[in-house]
């Protein structure tokens, strides 16, 4: 049983590693052209995101409220994912059920706020 195991993972993996050749070359669309990440969240749901009065611990500006500044585990994914692709991070603050309606519009290039993938929402986003 085992052996039969590790050839599938080793088929899934070669088959995998085949599917991935096919992009040599491509430029993969991401959503971000302009070099600006662009998200949206509540800030206002802690430990993942909140709304703080100063820069302290690294936040980041709420470009939408001024003299505001967005921290939490939401908003540090965010930022690992714009230094990994040489990005800048602008936060916008939005009320939960504007957050899809943001994405659908173009306003905004993702939401990194607790939202998880729904058939509905997989039909709109």
């Amino acid at each position: 049983m085992r052996k039969w195991i590790t050839v599938f993972l080793l088929i899934v993996l070669l088959l995998t590693q085949m599917a991935c050749g096919g992009l040599t070359g491509q430029k993969v669309p991401t959503g971000v052209e302009d070099g600006v990440l662009t998200i949206a969240m509540e800030c206002a749901y802690a430990p993942y995101n909140w709304t703080q009065n100063d820069d302290s611990n690294k936040a980041v500006p709420i470009k939408n409220v001024p003299g505001s500044f967005a921290n939490g585990y939401e908003v540090m994914m965010a930022k690992k994912i714009c230094q990994a692709n040489d990005w800048e991070l602008e936060v916008i603050q939005s009320d939960w059920d504007s957050l899809v309606p943001a994405v659908m519009t173009g306003t905004i290039d993702a939401v990194i706020a607790g939202q998880c993938m729904t058939a509905e929402r997989s039909e709109q986003v």
